[in-house]
């Protein structure tokens, strides 16, 4: 049996992604501390002494093409050993840089439905090894079906979703993805604030911002009130553009070019403006299926679709990840995208059920008891601007609490059951009934003084924090009917993973 190597120019790749995960610590590090501090250093220093290690690794980086599976060795000090077999490979995902490109390799991540983590990562491999590789999977899965990662032009024919240019700058200013860029620079300059720093920047900030004032006020020497406000709305304007320049920036790097194709029983799809990424998913492996519709959505009349799976990467730290379905899609084009994926299921039948009307008074108090709590200070300052401050929150409290509950709405078929929230930011989710794993009724002590009770479902690949099937303020009687439906439902059909 033929043993593999990883590409000669591996080290190189691997010495790049450490040098990518120590950077801003090491920034940090070195500039934050002045060079005063010793333990960053001694982190440091162990930080290049793993790096060196990792590079070290791809000497003993070893994979065989068997019959059946894929065998992987690798480590120094503690071996690992893995036996993948090729049917149950389900992804089989391909990243390609411009480094890659210059070089003519790849970076190629192994999926099962397993789930965490890919079960291989070999980094880098050419273009050779890689056909040589999907040939083996191929000929076990002949759904699984890639394009050649060197081409420019991948098959767009059977697109189900195409973003141009226009869609991607969309998409930049309704995801504000900006604000993790503006986080990390305060965050990092932040470091530099401290007096005991040798490299303080207050110094710097301060003769920054009176060179803007006085340029300000040579141009109005004695700025009125008004001149203020508007220099302040001009302030905030701009820093609203900046953020929505970066926010478009990231988009379009991450979806530039984004294609997505169905085909015999998957979904694929590619993008990357430096960085090209083609990743593939079962539709069997669908477990929950979620449309954003925030306030921006409706502005720009659009929504956006994403998944949960079972198995597979579940973070962009472990691999790549194809968790937006449609990162924005045009609003009319909703059933149409729906009835692509999941064709099975009759989308245009849903109508949507509503929750205890009488719940809004649960939520009003909730509401008015945090806004209580946040503006209790200003009675220190006067119970006049405290009292004021209560009114216009119970006001806002009593529209945010009809229109909460007005949101909100279930849906159970017995195929889908489907539950939708959200004021601001709305969500719908849908769950195919074969993909429940467990459903309970929950009572708080809130819920039994009302006699109401919340409905739940779980399924498999559930991420923390995402919009689920949870469907609070039910009259106990219909939480006990969807109870029995789901659960005779389920127990009558075979579960699919």
């Amino acid at each position: 049996m033929q043993e593999h190597k990883l590409h000669k120019v591996s080290p190189l790749f691997i010495l790049w992604e450490n040098i990518k995960k120590l950077i801003f610590p090491a920034l940090i590090a070195l500039l934050g501390t002045g060079g005063s501090s010793s333990w960053e250093l001694y982190a440091l220093a162990g930080a290049s002494l793993v790096s060196i290690i990792s590079i070290i690794q791809f000497r003993f980086y070893r994979y065989w093409l068997e019959d059946q599976q894929i065998r992987v060795k690798e480590g120094v000090i503690f071996r690992n050993l893995r036996q993948v077999r090729y049917d149950k490979i389900q992804n089989l995902n391909l990243i390609q840089g411009p480094l890659h490109r210059i070089f003519g390799v790849v970076k190629v991540q192994l999926e099962s439905a397993s789930g965490g983590k890919p079960e291989a990562v070999i980094n880098v491999i050419d273009l050779d090894a890689v056909k040589e590789l999907q040939s083996r999977v191929l000929a076990e899965k002949q759904e699984l079906a890639i394009e050649d990662p060197d081409s420019e032009e991948v098959d767009k024919t059977n697109a189900i979703l195409s973003l141009n240019f226009a869609e991607i700058v969309r998409y930049g200013i309704i995801s504000n993805k900006g604000l993790v860029v503006v986080a990390l620079f305060f965050g990092f300059i932040g470091q530099f604030l401290d007096d005991d720093n040798p490299r303080n920047i207050r110094p710097f900030l301060k003769q920054s911002i009176n060179y803007v004032t006085e340029g300000v006020q040579s141009i109005v020497p004695e700025a009125s009130i008004y001149t203020n406000i508007l220099y302040g709305i001009i302030f905030v304007i701009s820093a609203i553009l900046v953020l929505w320049l970066l926010s478009i920036g990231m988009a379009l790097f991450k979806f530039h070019d984004f294609n997505l194709r169905k085909r015999q029983g998957k979904l694929a799809a590619t993008m990357g403006l430096l960085t090209r990424l083609q990743a593939t998913i079962p539709m069997s492996r669908i477990q929950t299926l979620t449309i954003h519709n925030s306030w921006l959505h409706q502005f720009f009349k659009r929504i956006g679709v994403s998944i949960e799976t079972a198995g597979g990467v579940n973070s962009e730290q472990q691999g790549v990840t194809m968790k937006q379905l449609a990162p924005v899609l045009p609003v009319e084009q909703k059933m149409l995208y729906l009835k692509k994926v999941q064709p099975d299921q009759a989308w245009d039948k849903i109508q949507w059920s509503s929750i205890e009307t009488r719940a809004w008074k649960r939520v009003f108090k909730v509401s008015l008891i945090i806004w209580t709590l946040l503006l209790a200070a200003l009675n220190f300052y006067s119970p006049w601007v405290f009292g004021s401050a209560l009114a216009v929150a119970a006001i806002w409290s009593f529209f945010y609490a009809k229109a909460y509950i007005d949101n909100m709405g279930y849906y159970l078929s017995d195929e889908l059951v489907a539950f939708k929230s959200g004021v601001v930011f709305r969500k719908e989710t849908y769950v195919r009934l074969p993909k429940v794993q467990t459903v309970r009724i929950k009572e708080s002590y809130f819920d039994r003084r009302h006699q109401m009770a919340r409905v739940e479902l779980d399924t498999a690949g559930a991420q923390v924090g995402a919009h689920h099937i949870d469907i609070p303020y039910l009259d106990y009687p219909a939480a006990e009917r969807i109870y029995h439906r789901v659960s005779r439902r389920i127990r009558n059909i075979e579960f699919e993973w």
